[in-house]
């Protein structure tokens, strides 16, 4: 007999380290988008309605000067109580985990939101937050407890900023999450 393995007795390959493309790690200057998708199924609707009326009444005015009048759009509290919807669009703040814990190392680009009435009960919620890296030392250096601070930077933004805060502490709601996408721009 020969000492060589025959065919199906062929030995473990030799394991392979894992390569990262350097353009996944983060760079200063590139922007980053993450979009999640979260269905929330309404268990109390009105305690749903009454803390996005709470929280539209609490929240910061800006009056950016004279309006264009448009009668087809409700007023906001009007709006909050047509929909289940419309109540999480009120409530929900998309960078809520994000700031003010990241500031110096990410800037804000742009944020989007959006939640539409799947079915009597049920909502599907998604937002999106673009960033642009500004210190990825920084952001390293403050997920250093958290994980491999050599990570992508997909990773480690999930890692710094749990993508579903912005649900934490919504009232009269369960939620699933459904995906988180993070993707680079250009």
């Amino acid at each position: 007999m020969t000492g060589q393995p025959g065919l199906f007795e062929l030995p473990d390959p030799h394991p392979t380290p894992t390569v990262r493309a350097p353009h996944d790690r983060g760079r200063r200057g590139e922007h980053w988008t993450r979009t999640v998708i979260a269905d929330l199924h309404v268990v109390d609707r009105r305690a749903l309605l009454d803390a996005a009326h709470q929280r539209l009444s609490d929240g910061l005015t800006i009056e950016l000067g004279p309006a264009d009048p448009d009668e087809d759009l409700l007023d906001p509290h009007e709006e909050i109580s047509t929909s289940d919807a419309a109540a999480v669009r009120w409530w929900a703040e998309p960078t809520t985990g994000t700031w003010p814990q990241l500031a110096a190392a990410l800037r804000l680009d742009a944020v989007e939101l959006d939640a539409t009435d799947e079915h009597p009960h049920l909502v599907r919620a998604r937002w999106s937050v673009t960033v642009t890296i500004t210190d990825i030392d920084l952001m390293r250096t403050e997920a250093r407890g958290l994980g491999d601070a050599d990570e992508t930077f997909p990773h480690l933004w999930n890692r710094a900023a749990d993508p579903f805060a912005p649900l934490a502490g919504l009232p009269g709601v369960t939620w699933a999450p459904v995906s988180v996408e993070i993707v680079r721009g250009r």
